[in-house]
Parts: structure tokens; C-alpha cells; sequence
């Protein structure tokens, strides 16, 4: 005959780090003592430790606890025996669940010393119920106080999760970062294969077939705690590829509070709009410049998804109707493709746009011929180009900057005026000349009117500063043909650097002949007319002659 297993008592303890602040009198080893001595004095044989060191007990996802209900379910336990609820766990519903229906239905009986719960006995404690609630208001409340020192170090600046790939933590500073540069330049090489019009899973196949470690192989590789890396170290995701380019940490800035947990019951985190985060510039050094980025993000709302036989352009995105504003779509014929506007409905009389059709090779044609003559002209006139850029911008906005400027003048010293007139009416209240009614609506007045003027000083500044940004746009375009000696034939990379956008005109007649506008927004300068030779040679002498007044 198979002897029987003998029955156990089962002593549960439970420790979190947010538990061990409570002091030394909760450690596990307490905890061991107090339940072994009170099972000696009452008569509690064969007992059993089960031991949960660093688990929280907002939830009962715990391996001894686990443990112990299986032995429960195999009829080896019918005592449990706990120092306090709160070391059962902390969750009021699911404790008097355990405790009320569980364990009594499994005939089980259920100790907890401190709090004089006992349900072998009608002495049994019974206010257990607000114990539960209080035990779970613990955990909440620190949940809370942990929440509030995280946002102030967030809105701080500090980094609040780990680094991303292209950075390491700075071994004197851990809420800084570093960068790697091994890890960098691939990043740097994932934003040079996008703007050459690469999409995210040609340039995973590229990373993968160079044999580039993926980010959690490469943290993985130098010793860094990493995600679980694949069978194949290489195996590049489109979406690890797509993160990397929309990430605003490349430019230098943190992105702080991008997601939230449900409740602090719940391991489930939840992304938060973005209006709901805070962004902190030149938190860390950049991997890429922001121009790029901004470029990147272009190309990438603007995918080159193809046409129905496969087909795709270059120009995908970068054309819009110059009568609606909405992008062209690319469309294919049997032997060519074009572009046409996105709201025509296959007639003019639709009423919602006109097609403002383009060939696509034509239009290659056209783009080619104009960047290679504007780079000449940079190349042979930068000064002259400059100089241009320059005179212009001053003499469209010399008047408006000179306007806007005695417009903050004036609206400064009307807020200077209104606080004056505040004080006045202030005291005529306090002295009685002017009666409550009367006080609170004209004080109600000038505050309105100083928020008013408080707005369109800001608008205004900010549109002054804006001017300012002029000749450096200049300069960044200059320095960006300086990289190209000659343009050949037009690539992704060569248009997305080159180009902002390109507005299509509807076609006209006119002497019987077809003809179009197309203009060519470039980078940094927007639409640039180019001059004959002999309109740049007389701008050039003019320059060299003012430039010799201002010498002398």
C-alpha cells in the first residue's frame, strides 16, 4: 500500500523594494523567524517555507506563491500562515477572494498573525476587510509619489529610460548620455540610405547583408543589458529601421513621458498623445544635423508607394497643385508615366481641380537641366548669389521688420500704460472713489487687453527673429553644392537635397502654343531666379564697387 504524503503548513512570505523601506522588521528574515515561532507555539506541524524576495504584491503573479497553490490544488496544504495581509499581498479584492472564497471552499485555513485574521476561528478579525483596502492604499500611494519624482526629473531634462542605439550612458552622469560612435555611424548611414530613396525594408536588407550587428545584437555583443537578440544577429526589421528615423533623439533632443501604465496594478504600458510629452532641445549631442531629420521625415510621409504595374519616380511627394495645394499622384500609361492632381475626378467640369498634368520624363528633363545650370551659377557667382539673396530678403521685409519692430515699441508701453491704470483704479477702490461694480469691470478690461498684447508681442518677436535666420539659410545651401562639382543625371539623394518642393501650373494656350509654370522651391532659399551672364557680371561689377565704398 503507497503511503500517503504527509500534509505541510504553509508559511508565505513576501518581500518588494518598496516594502523593504518599511524597515528591518518586514526582511525576509523576520518574517522567517516569526512564522516558524508561532507555528512551534501553536501546535503547526511540518511546516514549509515559501519565500517571494522582490516581488510586489499588487499582483499574485509571484513563483513561490504559484508554487504553494499548486501544492494547495494537490490537497499538501491545509494551513497558510502569513505574518500580515499586506505580506499575503496588496490588492484588497483579490486578498479577501483568496482569503474569503479560495482557501475555505479548498478547505484550507488561513492565518494572518499581526492582523488577528484566523478562519478556523470566530474570534477572526473582522475589520480584515479595511486592513486589505489600507495595505492596497500603500502601494498606490507610493506608486503616486515615485510618478511625481519621475515627471520633475523628466520636465528637468534628465533622460528617464536607457539611451537609445547611437548612444551610452556616461559612466560619471547616468541620467546623461554619450555617444557611440561605432553605433553612430550606422545610424548616420541609415539616414544617407533614406535620403538616396531607399525605403525602410531595402535598407534593412542592405544593413543585413553588410553583416551589421542589429541594435540588440550590437548591445549585446559589448556587454550591455539588450532585448532578446534573434538567431540571426544581423536579421534587420523594416521597423527597427523606421524607429531609427523618426527618432527625435538624433537631433539632440529627449522626448520624455511617451507612455503611461494603466494603473499601478497593471505591467501594461500605454502610449500617451504627443501633446502630453515634453521634448527637451540640445539635451545630448546629435547624431544627425536637424535639417536631415526634417528632410528624412519628409521622404517618409511622402513614400513612393508604386502604380498599379509597379511603377514609381523620384518625385513622388515633392509635386503640389499650384491652384488646391494637394500633392500629384503618380499614374502610368502604357509606354510612359505622369502626374496629375489628386482631386481631379477625370473631367474639368467636376468642379474640384483641373488635372495639371506633367510627363515624368519631361519633367526629369526639365529638373535636371535647372539644377545643373543653378549649381554652375553658384559655383561661378557665389558671392554675387549671395549678396542677392541677401538684398532681396532685406528689401521685402525692411519695411514689414521696420513696422512690426515700432508695432512692439507701441505695445510694450500701452502694457506699461495699463499697469499704471490698474494701480489707479486699484486705489480709487481701497479709498472708496470707485465702487466695486465699476472696479472689477474696467480691471477685467485691461487685464484682456494685456493678455491681447502680451500674445501679439510674442507673434511679433517671433517673426522679427525669424528674419534673422535668412543668411544662414543661405550659407547652408552654399556649403551643400560645395559637396557636388557637377550633377549628370538626378538621384534621390541629389533631389531631396537640392529640392523642397515643386508647384505644377495648370497648362495655357497661348498663339496656339502649349505652355507651363513650374517652379522650383530649393532648399533653405525657396524659389531662386537665375540671371543671364550679363545681369550676373553687371551685379558682380556693382558689388565689387560697394564693397570698395565700404572699404574705403
Amino acid at each position: 500500500m503507497k503511503r500517503q504524503q504527509e500534509e505541510f503548513t504553509a508559511l508565505y512570505c513576501r518581500l518588494s523594494q518598496d516594502d523593504g523601506r518599511e524597515g528591518e522588521s518586514n526582511s525576509i528574515v523576520n518574517q522567517k523567524e516569526y512564522l516558524m515561532k508561532y507555528a512551534k507555539e501553536h501546535g503547526f506541524s511540518n511546516p514549509k517555507f515559501y519565500v517571494d524576495d522582490g516581488y510586489t504584491g499588487t499582483n499574485f503573479d509571484r513563483p513561490s506563491f504559484k508554487e504553494m497553490s499548486a501544492d494547495i490544488e494537490k490537497g499538501l496544504v491545509k494551513t497558510v500562515i502569513v505574518k500580515d495581509l499586506s505580506r499575503f499581498g496588496r490588492n484588497y479584492i483579490e486578498v479577501g477572494s483568496y482569503s474569503e472564497i479560495i482557501y475555505p471552499e479548498a478547505g484550507v485555513r488561513f492565518i494572518a498573525i499581526m492582523d488577528n485574521v484566523d478562519t478556523g476561528s470566530l474570534e477572526s478579525n473582522e475589520f480584515a476587510a479595511f486592513t486589505n483596502l489600507f495595505n492596497e492604499w500603500y502601494p498606490k500611494s507610493t506608486s503616486k509619489k515615485v510618478k511625481e519624482v519621475k515627471k520633475a526629473k523628466g520636465l528637468a531634462g534628465e533622460h528617464l529610460g536607457p539611451p537609445p542605439y547611437g548612444y551610452l550612458r556616461n559612466p560619471d552622469d547616468k541620467t546623461r548620455w554619450l555617444v557611440d560612435e561605432e553605433a553612430a555611424a550606422v545610424v548616420r548611414r541609415i539616414y544617407s540610405l533614406c535620403m538616396q530613396g531607399k525605403g525602410i525594408s531595402a535598407i534593412a536588407d542592405i544593413l543585413w547583408e553588410d553583416e551589421v550587428l542589429t541594435p540588440s545584437a550590437y548591445k549585446a555583443s559589448k556587454g550591455l543589458e539588450a532585448a532578446i537578440v534573434s538567431g540571426n544577429p544581423y536579421n534587420w526589421e523594416s521597423t527597427t529601421v523606421a524607429l531609427i528615423l523618426e527618432n527625435v533623439a538624433y537631433i539632440g533632443v529627449t522626448e520624455n513621458f511617451k507612455s503611461t501604465r494603466l494603473g499601478f496594478k497593471s505591467k501594461k504600458r500605454i502610449p500617451t498623445v504627443k501633446e502630453m510629452r515634453t521634448y527637451i532641445e540640445n539635451a545630448h549631442p546629435p547624431l544627425v544635423d536637424r535639417e536631415l531629420w526634417e528632410k528624412v521625415q519628409m521622404i517618409r510621409a511622402n513614400k513612393r508607394r508604386p502604380t498599379k504595374n509597379g511603377a514609381t519616380s523620384i518625385f513622388t511627394g515633392l509635386l503640389e497643385c499650384a491652384d488646391c495645394g494637394t500633392k500629384l499622384s503618380l499614374r502610368s500609361s502604357k509606354s510612359y508615366l505622369y502626374f496629375r492632381c489628386s482631386k481631379y475626378k477625370g473631367n474639368s467640369r467636376s468642379g474640384v481641380c483641373t488635372q495639371h498634368y506633367v510627363r515624368e520624363d519631361a519633367l526629369y528633363q526639365l529638373v535636371l537641366k535647372q539644377l545643373q545650370h543653378f549649381l554652375s551659377y553658384l559655383q561661378q557667382f557665389e558671392r554675387v548669389f549671395i549678396r542677392q539673396q541677401i538684398d532681396a530678403t532685406l528689401a521685402e521685409r525692411r519695411y514689414e521688420l521696420y513696422a512690426k519692430q515700432k508695432q512692439i515699441e507701441k505695445d510694450e508701453k500701452r502694457m506699461e500704460e495699463l499697469d499704471r491704470l490698474f494701480r489707479k483704479i486699484y486705489e480709487d477702490n481701497v479709498n472708496g472713489k470707485l465702487n466695486d461694480e465699476r472696479f472689477y469691470k474696467l480691471s477685467d478690461g485691461y487685464e484682456a487687453e494685456q493678455e491681447q498684447l502680451k500674445h501679439e508681442i510674442e507673434t511679433l518677436k517671433a517673426e522679427v527673429s525669424e528674419a534673422d535666420t535668412e543668411a544662414t539659410n543661405v550659407s547652408k545651401l552654399i556649403a551643400v553644392t560645395k559637396k557636388y562639382t557637377r550633377i549628370d543625371e538626378l538621384t534621390p539623394e541629389i533631389l531631396n537635397t537640392f529640392v523642397d518642393k515643386i508647384i505644377v501650373h495648370e497648362c495655357e494656350k497661348k498663339d496656339g502654343k502649349r505652355t507651363q509654370d513650374i517652379d522650383i522651391y530649393y532648399s533653405y532659399v525657396g524659389i531662386v531666379d537665375i540671371p543671364t551672364d550679363e545681369e550676373t557680371r553687371k551685379m558682380e561689377l556693382e558689388y565689387g564697387k560697394r564693397t570698395k565704398r565700404q572699404t574705403a
